[in-house]
C-alpha cells in the first residue's frame, strides 16, 4: 500500500517534466501604465502569425496578473525565437476585453512594439525577440486613440 503514493509522485513528476521544453527561456513580461486595483491584467503571448491574426488567432500562453501597482510582472517560459506581447486591463471583471465603436478598445490594451496611436498592425510589426538572456520584455497599457 505504501508504495502506490510513491509510483504517483514519479509518474507525476515524469509527465511534468516532459511538457516544459528545454529550450524554453524564462521571460519576466511587465507591464507598466496599469491602474493600481483597476481590473486584472490579461497577458497573451503569441508565437506567430498565424497564432497572432490580429488578436483573432489561438493563444500559445496566457496568464491574468493582480493590477497591485502601476507596473506588474509575470513570469513566463517561452520558446527562443520571436513572439508578440498583448494584453489588457479588464476595468469592468468580465473576462475579457470590451470594444466600442468602429471597433475601439474601451478599456487599455498593451502589444509590444505599439506606442498608443493608430492601427497596432500585424505579427512582424509587432513581434520581439526571445533569447537567452532577454531577460524581460516591457509593454505598455494604452487607451487607443487614432
Amino acid at each position: 500500500m505504501k508504495c502506490k503514493p510513491f509510483v504517483f509522485w514519479i509518474t507525476f513528476l515524469m509527465l511534468t517534466a516532459a511538457t516544459i521544453n528545454a529550450d524554453d527561456i524564462p521571460v519576466t513580461i511587465e507591464f507598466q501604465g496599469v491602474i493600481p486595483n483597476g481590473g486584472r491584467v490579461f497577458v497573451a503571448i503569441y508565437y506567430s502569425a498565424d497564432s497572432y491574426r490580429n488578436g483573432n488567432g489561438p493563444i500559445d500562453q496566457w496568464a491574468w496578473i493582480e493590477s497591485t501597482a502601476e507596473t506588474v510582472r509575470v513570469e513566463m517560459l517561452i520558446p527562443e525565437g520571436e513572439c508578440v506581447v498583448s494584453g489588457h486591463q479588464d476595468a469592468n471583471g468580465n473576462g475579457h476585453l470590451d470594444f466600442g465603436a468602429f471597433g475601439m478598445p474601451l478599456e487599455n490594451i498593451a502589444l509590444s512594439n505599439y506606442g498608443g496611436r493608430g492601427i497596432p498592425g500585424n505579427f512582424n510589426k509587432l513581434k520581439v525577440p526571445v533569447y537567452r538572456g532577454v531577460g524581460a520584455i516591457s509593454v505598455h497599457l494604452y487607451k487607443v486613440r487614432l
